[in-house]
């Protein structure tokens, strides 16, 4: 098997996964040259792959000295296991993970080096004023999500956008709620940047990714000294100081070192582990979870204190399925997204598809969907893509849950194929006339949207997606 090929390539990755589920794997060879990049979390990995390989670890990772860079004490033989690490990359985010780096070795000769890094925290320090947006990434210069990023044309994400602009310049804590995968962190940084604080680092922490033994140090910072190995560091809530700190998945936290950050926010100080004197935060909360923090109150798995003191501020987003109306221009997107990124041309979606990914429930939400456009680019370089391009579980249900209602299934006769598609058959045609027809007769005399939903059988947010297809009104 020879080294750096997709053979090889492979099974460091098979490897990495069946061990445990790392963000990103980075493979360089004897030179400290980067031969092979993945990422699982772009978080992790916040720049284009294609930027990376070829490059020596050094100029990836611009704040790394030679004798700490773990990669390149790996090319001497000297393994890293669970080491905490602070990068900044050439694009100046700065990621926080632990990694696993090991030398690789063919006869007993060291031959490369790989890290397997899981992702604990990112940021970004003194972003610029007034930043633009790049519309080939759908982020401000900075690399952070604004309020006019976020995707969609539904009602609910209007109310969003309006609610992130009304409290960005407070200094009130924010609690987001929504199922995993609806954009929590794209709201909090949307929260960030349209505030006074956007030109602070904006810090976000996944309380889920590592141990709570571990959280309070990289929270609160360290003292050299303090316990085995521990150095000077400063924590999370130092390096977010006049900024943002998004802790996501705060449901997550042991209910002791809630406590823990329950205070420091009162008190608008934090102690660093092993030290003497507590050092002035000035830091913006902005916290997320993907239960109901109600029932984890109820459940004692979430202190009634602190929430009442970081929900100042409650923003819910609701599931995808609930706002249908934003899945085509979520999609479109993606496919925009994905052109660019596996340099195809695909145009757009076949009516048939589009219909299959709005009836759909979606129960990743906009992860899932993207992870979807992703996968039908795969099978498709060009022209539109169908139904049959997208995965048999969206594809399959389209044929029971595309039509109107529950009700008896309906025979089409020569006379309705002549009233409904004129000059020939095309079923497609005929259904869709068919089911324009429906509609136009049913809102003619429907004065409400849900009223009609209800009367065809269909969700509300299904209905208003049809109506906008066929430009039909309700009834005055």
């Amino acid at each position: 098997m020879k080294l750096f090929d997709k053979e090889f390539n492979e099974t460091v990755e098979k490897y990495a996964l069946k061990q445990v589920v790392y963000d990103g794997i980075m493979i360089a060879d004897t030179n400290g040259i980067i031969r092979y990049c993945r990422q699982y979390n772009r978080s992790i990995i916040p720049f284009d792959v294609n930027e990376v390989v070829g490059k020596h670890i050094l100029e990836v990772y611009t704040d790394i000295k030679e004798e700490k860079s773990t990669l390149l004490r790996a090319l001497k033989g000297i393994p890293t296991l669970g080491e905490q690490t602070h990068q900044t990359a050439f694009n100046g985010q700065t990621c926080i993970f632990y990694e696993h780096t090991i030398p690789l070795k063919v006869s007993g000769r060291i031959v490369g080096a790989v890290s397997l890094a899981k992702f604990v925290a990112s940021f970004t320090n003194e972003m610029a004023v007034g930043s633009s947006v790049f519309a080939d990434e759908h982020r401000g210069a900075e690399g952070l999500c604004h309020a006019h990023d976020i995707i969609g044309d539904s009602i609910e994400t209007d109310f969003i956008r309006n609610q992130i602009r009304q409290i960005a310049d407070t200094n009130s804590s924010v609690m987001i709620t929504g199922e995993t995968g609806t954009g929590k962190e794209l709201v909090a940084q949307a929260i960030h940047t349209e505030g006074a604080r956007r030109t602070k680092s904006f810090v976000s922490q996944n309380c889920s990714a590592i141990p709570s033994t571990l959280l309070e140090g990289l929270l609160f910072g360290t003292t050299k000294g303090s316990f085995t190995g521990a150095e000077d560091r400063p924590g999370l809530f130092e390096i977010a100081d006049g900024g943002t700190l998004f802790l996501d998945e705060i449901n997550s936290m042991d209910v002791n070192m809630q406590a823990k950050i329950l205070k420091v926010i009162e008190e608008k100080k934090v102690k660093r582990l092993g030290a003497d004197h507590e050092i002035p935060v000035d830091v913006r909360i902005v916290s997320a979870t993907n239960e109901d923090p109600k029932v984890c109150i109820e459940q004692g798995r979430f202190r009634r204190d602190l929430f009442y003191r970081i929900a100042v501020v409650h923003i819910k987003i609701p599931a995808l399925r609930e706002r249908k109306d934003d899945i085509p221009a979520i999609a479109e997107y993606f496919v925009s997204y994905y052109n660019r990124e596996m340099n195809k041309n695909v145009e757009g979606f076949t009516d048939e598809a589009k219909e299959a990914l709005i009836q759909y429930e979606w129960p990743g939400n906009v992860r899932e969907l993207r992870n979807t456009i992703e996968g039908a680019l795969n099978f498709r370089s060009s022209g539109y893509i169908d139904a049959g391009d997208l995965n048999d579980e969206i594809s399959g249900q389209n044929v029971k849950g595309a039509g109107l209602g529950t009700g008896p299934a309906v025979n089409i006769t020569e006379n309705m194929v002549e009233k409904y598609a004129p000059g020939g058959f095309n079923l497609t045609e005929a259904v869709e006339s068919y089911e324009k027809k429906l509609i136009e007769e049913a809102a003619a005399d429907t004065k409400s949207l849900h009223e009609l939903a209800s009367r065809l059988g269909v969700s509300r947010q299904t209905m208003s997606y049809k109506l906008k297809k066929y430009r039909i009104e309700l009834g005055k």
